[in-house]
């Protein structure tokens, strides 16, 4: 019979495990702490493609700094919960977003303690075996990570740690965009299209209305996953501009990366 149950999962599925009978809870929120395997730019794919139960992975995630500080917290705290339940079991809810890399391997490190301590403990990871984490390091040859991570010239309007907004590169008429005020919000990290991480998209969402409030006006706010949603491609893998009138007279840009279409597009009203 468990008096310990630790539950690992992913944020990002909205399928929380279900609470135990009668058990005291604790919860542990990774999501924006540790260092998550495929976001490493030096990790080989391989290795960012395994789970937390993988040594390799499970070395990586506990060498985070931060991560022993999360395990000793939880045993101390898992320790007097047990106490004060008084018989009752008490269950530990330990996520990051994809529920594959850190979750379980601070779950089985604190599982593990709890164990040595005499704990009779069950460890249940619901969505390790989900699909891989896309990666999000720089493409060679995509024009935003080159502005992004190397350096490449650009008007930059504004940067945040997770997102930056720059104007459209300027025609031969030296006009940025298609209409005054067009700018790009692009995310720091390099994702396919928009539907690949809903954390990236709403972040991009997020930063291009808080720009677009704080500069004031009225906005058209776009983003394309596809060449039948006006995600235009020309000469194989150089990003073009694709200009256009709607027919609520807004001027619509839309400007995309072979590899990386998900830039978020705020374009003023004209």
């Amino acid at each position: 019979m468990f008096d310990v149950f630790i539950d690992s999962f992913g944020a990002r599925w909205q399928d929380p495990p279900p609470p135990r009978d009668r058990a005291a809870v604790l919860t542990i929120n990774l999501t924006n702490a540790l260092l998550n395997p495929p976001d490493d730019h030096a990790l080989a794919d391989t290795v960012a493609q395994q789970t937390g139960q993988d040594p390799e992975v499970r070395a990586y995630v506990l060498a985070t700094p931060g991560a022993a500080r999360i395990i000793n917290d939880a045993v101390h705290q898992l320790t007097a919960l047990r106490t004060a339940a008084q018989g009752r079991p008490v269950q530990l809810l330990v996520n990051c977003w994809y529920g594959r890399h850190r979750a379980p391997a601070i779950a089985d490190a604190i599982g593990h303690r709890m164990r040595t301590a005499g704990a009779r403990v069950q460890v249940t990871h619901h969505h390790i075996n989900r699909p891989p984490v896309p990666r999000k390091h720089p493409r060679p040859g995509c024009p935003f990570c080159r502005i992004i991570h190397d350096g490449a010239p650009a008007e930059i309007v504004r940067e945040w740690p997770d997102a930056l907004a720059i104007l459209p590169r300027p025609d031969g008429h030296g006009r940025h965009g298609c209409t005054d005020g067009h700018l790009l919000v692009l995310p720091r990290g390099h994702v396919a299209d928009f539907t690949v991480d809903p954390v990236v998209s709403a972040t991009v969402q997020l930063r291009a209305a808080e720009l677009a409030g704080q500069l004031g006006g009225q906005w058209n706010y776009l983003t394309s996953c596809g060449p039948d949603a006006s995600q235009t491609f020309r000469r194989g893998r150089r990003p073009v501009v694709d200009c256009r009138f709607k027919a609520s007279k807004l001027r619509v840009h839309d400007s995309v990366r072979q590899g990386d279409p998900h830039a978020a597009i705020a374009g003023r009203a004209a």
